[in-house]
């Protein structure tokens, strides 16, 4: 990671940690989206991996599911609410440590299940994340990497890609879900599965948890609010409900196993 780039993440997260446990800013990543890992092939006795972890939403809904839990972020301040969030909720089995995901501090096939959720979009190199994430798979095991993912279309992608980077200067960028299967498949990955959801969510709430510049923020509103007019598409397929601004994003969870004992690609 760039040591520009790694600054961005600091400083995004650090002052973003509480809102990630705040249900007012960050209600549909906390309890409407629990859907995404439903699916996960879980046992009573693996060790899960959660990377990018934040403050470990995945790793406190899978924690009672398996032996035990390593969640890794790259922000101190994400781990220090995280841990605070599962004492509080009675979660003894989970271990919060600092670590950059495209260089974790594991040895190969140490995990039964790894997984990671909304970060992809805050990397600089996605794929090398995702390479690391498989080195730490043992043989047999189970990946599953949610994320919000860009249209197919690549000028609509760009537009939408913009204005994320304009709320909130760490998004790098969106993959679309054909990138991901197919990276997932270059890592040696099979039964690869996708499901994507598509998403309401309102305005306020999302430039309220970036934090966004007001400036920066206004300029966003005003160019969904053209969208929605007839303007120029954005990717974001702005609307207006019950007189506030909402806009669309498309979730998506691609899960695989780990069949093969060395990455290809």
């Amino acid at each position: 990671m760039s040591s520009e780039h790694s600054r961005r993440l600091h400083e995004a997260f650090t002052k973003q940690a509480a809102a990630f446990e705040d249900q007012h800013c960050n209600h549909v990543f906390t309890h409407d989206a629990r859907w995404l890992f439903e699916r996960l092939e879980c046992r009573a006795d693996d060790l899960l991996l959660d990377v990018a972890a934040g403050t470990g939403h995945a790793a406190r809904e899978l924690a009672g599911s398996v032996r035990a839990v390593v969640a890794v972020d790259v922000t101190a301040a994400m781990l220090v609410a995280g841990s605070k969030a599962a004492r509080e909720q009675g979660i003894g089995n989970i271990v919060f440590q600092l670590g950059d995901a495209t260089q974790l501090p594991f040895l190969d096939a140490s995990f039964d299940v790894v997984v990671s959720r909304f970060a992809l979009h805050h990397m600089e190199e996605p794929r090398r994340a995702l390479a690391e994430m498989v080195r730490c798979l043992r043989p047999g095991g189970r990946i599953a990497v949610a994320d919000m993912v860009a249209a197919d279309d690549p000028a609509l992608a760009s537009a939408q890609n913009r204005l994320e980077q304009a709320r909130e200067a760490s998004h790098t960028g969106m993959l679309s879900v054909a990138e991901l299967v197919s990276t997932f498949e270059g890592l040696g990955l099979t039964d690869i599965l996708s499901e994507t959801r598509e998403i309401e969510r309102p305005v306020e709430p999302w430039l309220e948890h970036a934090q966004t510049d007001p400036t920066v923020a206004e300029e966003i509103r005003r160019t969904l609010k053209a969208e929605i007019d007839g303007g120029a598409p954005t990717g974001m397929r702005a609307l207006m409900k019950e007189g506030e601004l909402h806009f669309l994003q498309t979730w998506a969870v691609v899960s695989a196993r780990y069949r093969v004992g060395t990455i290809v690609g």
